[in-house]
């Protein structure tokens, strides 16, 4: 009879449906509901169980063998602390309406105080811009040496640049195109100055 029940899902509750990043510090409010809701054995293994895939309270109770009242109660606590919410409704043999939750699609970091919060969203800032600038750059080389030299007209005798360098604007030893390499050389860099920068400080 459950087969002739519709079913509806409110959103994407697969683990590549987009959330946000959120920072909070062992400071804030939410960082103290956040920890609450995390510190029960019972309450990490729900967790886990919808990191496998979403299901209702009574599927829940069964997969982690405590009672619904149990389930119900870590539930709630999670949704208020944001690591898991109601994606979808399904209907029981008996034709209930049930809620189906999953995990919240945000990526969370807690930080030891304000000031690291600061830091960390600063060097993420920083990090986000390099790989822009990085990504652009990597365009632009591909743009320019991926696809060959342009024959720019002129004398049909006179030799042309992508004579004289042979294949050497197309991939790199044949393996690499040019802007890859030149996003993996970047990448390069920036990881040494990143070590660099932990060793000196």
């Amino acid at each position: 009879m459950s087969g002739l029940l519709p079913s509806s899902l409110e959103q994407d509750v697969s683990p590549e449906g987009d959330g946000e990043l959120r920072v909070l510090s062992l400071t804030d409010d939410d960082a103290e509901c956040l920890i609450g809701s995390v510190s029960s054995e019972t309450a990490r293994s729900i967790l886990t169980a919808l990191e496998e895939r979403p299901a209702t309270a009574s599927e829940l109770a069964d997969s982690v063998s405590t009672s619904l009242q149990n389930v119900r109660h870590h539930l709630g606590n999670l949704q208020e602390a944001g690591l898991v919410e109601v994606a979808g409704t399904r209907y029981s043999v008996k034709g209930r309406e049930m809620k189906v939750y999953a995990p919240s699609q945000d990526s969370l970091v807690v930080v030891g105080s304000d000031a690291d919060k600061e830091r960390f969203l600063d060097s993420l800032d920083r990090v986000l811009g390099l790989l822009a600038v990085l990504a652009v750059g990597a365009f632009a080389v591909q743009r320019a040496f991926g696809a060959g030299v342009v024959d720019l007209g002129g004398p049909g005798t006179a030799p042309r640049v992508g004579d004289s360098v042979g294949g050497a604007t197309g991939p790199i030893l044949g393996l690499v195109p040019p802007g890859v390499a030149f996003l993996a050389g970047g990448l390069l860099v920036v990881a040494l100055l990143a070590v660099w920068d932990r060793y000196t400080a």
